[in-house]
This record gives C-alpha cells, structure tokens and sequence, in this order.
C-alpha cells in the first residue's frame, strides 16, 4: 500500500483500486489513449502470423545452462550458426514480407555470444534489406557493443536482474550483476537502443530481485521497458515452480508506472497462459500498460470499455 501527501495537512493510504486508477492515469496523460496489442514472429494470433522472428546464432548449444532454460528455448528456434546461413535466412525474411529478426543464442559459459563473427553479415544485412535486428547481446563490452552499433543492430533486449543471488545461481554469471550493469553500460555509450527486460519470479516463483532491477533501468535513456513472467519449463529444475501471483505482478506494474511514467510500458510475451495469463492481462490493462503482446480477448475487450484505441503490430512487443 503506497501513502500520498493530498496537500492538505494529511497522508492518505492508498488502496489496491486508488493505486491503479492512479497509474491508469499517468499513462493516458504521458502515452494517450492506445493499447498496442503486438504478435512476435514464432506465435499465430488470431489467425495472423508475426513478422519478426528469433533466430539462434549458436544453434542449441549453450554453455551457461540457466536453471529457467537450459537451452531448450533454441531448440525450436530456426538455426543460422554460420553468416551465410544467417544471411540466406535474412533475404528470405525479406521476401516474406518480414518486419524484422531477433538475434539470439546461447551464451557460452562467461555469458558471451560469438558477435564478432556475425558483425559483418548483420552490415550485408542492413544493406540489403529493410529489416530491423535486434539481439539479445548476452555480456558484452565496450568494444563489441560499438562494433555491433555501426554494423547496424538497432536494439538490445537485456534481462536486467536486480539480485546477485539470481546473477550466480539462475543465470550462472560467475562475476554476478556486474556483468549485466556492464553490458548496459557499453549499450548505452555505443547509442544502441536499450529495451530491458525483468522477469518476474526468475528465482524459482520468488519476487527477489525485480524491485531492485527498477531502480537499474532507470539510470539508462531508455523508451520502453518490458515485463515478462516467469513460464515454467518442462525438463527443467523449474518446471513445477508456481509462478508469481498474478496481483504481485499488478502491483509490480504500477510500481513501475509511478517510478517511470514518462517510459512505455510493455507485457511480454512470456508468461503463463490460461486463466494465469487472462488474469494477468486484464489487470495489466488496468495498471495503464501501453501493449500487451498477444493480449488475451477480455483484456481487449476491458481496454476498448475503458476508451482506448486497439492497434495491432506483428513484431516483438520492444519495438514501436
């Protein structure tokens, strides 16, 4: 529960209702009346296939192993570990109509993916096409981020982890949250666009470091910032974990929304799906988030009761 000063002499407790109402508003007054409903490549939405796939630079391995993963998230993922094949996979996402492509991989076991060798094949990429990349950068130094800048990578989708417990024992980050603050770091300096992510109940379903991770967002010159949900994974050390309540993850949104009302907000596309995820929607719509990626019908249906205007984007959901 939050306290306000009203001005007149007294501190007023806020309720659940008041809390939302009031980031409700700060998002219509900074970001207007419009829900961006967004269809990443690799999902089907109503019929519609999104346009901007992920695709993995390292194939299936992955020498971290992350306790949320352990790489099995490649496996379906289409494959281009080698630049010709990333290139060949680029020009036919081209003439599918294709929005854009995610970069991904699996790191190796200091966090690091093999950029170097792919930095000349993402500038044939720009030249040729009019995609637009973006790359989940695993660490990266000063160095690699402005290599990465001027071959033309034009975001970076980074898990910020506001716990050390979480940076050693989850991701297995041997040097822990310093890397991440690093990699931030040489994104921000490099000019390359910046759209963190937190995952809430990363360690194991517990909230342990997201509130934390808040406070690291905001020291960057960021435009959006995204919130995912722990999905448990079959084959993993988490595939019986409960997820967060999904009222811990409304509260964890507005939250957001009052620390930065100036910055877009988002809900990703991971997160549980059923009852868990219409729940989750609908009171996402009610926190004031600008776009939900696959948003479920009622949250739709909420939001266009409440006046606001539904686009629809077949990208990732960091994307305008």
């Amino acid at each position: 529960m939050l306290s306000v000063d009203t001005g007149k002499g007294f501190v007023k407790e806020l309720t659940m209702e008041n809390e939302y109402d009031i980031s409700w508003g700060l998002s219509r007054s900074n970001h207007g009346d419009t829900l961006t409903v967004y269809t990443p490549g690799m999902f089907v939405y109503n019929g519609t296939r999104g346009k901007y796939h992920a695709v993995s630079i390292t194939a299936g391995e992955c020498g971290l192993g992350c306790e949320h993963c352990k790489g099995l998230l490649l496996q379906s993922m289409p494959k281009a570990n080698a630049p010709d094949l990333l290139l060949s996979y680029a020009l036919k996402a081209q003439q599918r109509g294709d929005i854009g492509i995610l970069l991904t991989g699996g790191c190796n076991s200091e966090g690091r993916l093999p950029w170097e060798v792919f930095a000349w094949t993402i500038s044939e990429i720009k030249r040729r096409t009019d995609l637009k990349i973006s790359i989940h950068p695993g660490q990266l130094d000063g160095k690699t981020a402005k290599l990465l800048k001027k071959a033309g990578v034009d975001q970076a989708l980074v898990d910020v982890m506001g716990s050390e417990e979480t940076a050693l024992d989850i991701y297995h980050l041997t040097d822990g949250n310093i890397t991440t603050i690093k990699t931030m770091d040489a994104l921000a300096e490099s000019g390359i666009e910046i759209a963190p992510h937190v995952i809430m109940g990363i360690h194991f379903g517990k909230i342990v470091g997201e509130y934390r991770a808040l406070e690291i967002i905001k020291k960057y010159p960021i435009r959006k910032y995204v919130v995912v949900i722990l999905n448990p994974m079959k084959n993993t050390p988490m595939e019986k974990v409960i997820p967060p309540d999904p009222e811990e993850v409304g509260s964890f949104l507005i939250k957001a929304r009052f620390e930065m009302p100036q910055t877009l907000a988002s809900l990703g596309c991971a997160r549980p799906g059923g009852k868990y995820k219409e729940m989750v929607d609908l009171l996402a719509v009610k926190a004031g988030v600008n776009s939900i990626a696959l948003a479920a019908d009622k949250a739709i249906e909420l939001a266009q009761s409440r006046g606001l205007k539904i686009r629809h984007e077949s990208s990732c959901c960091s994307i305008n």
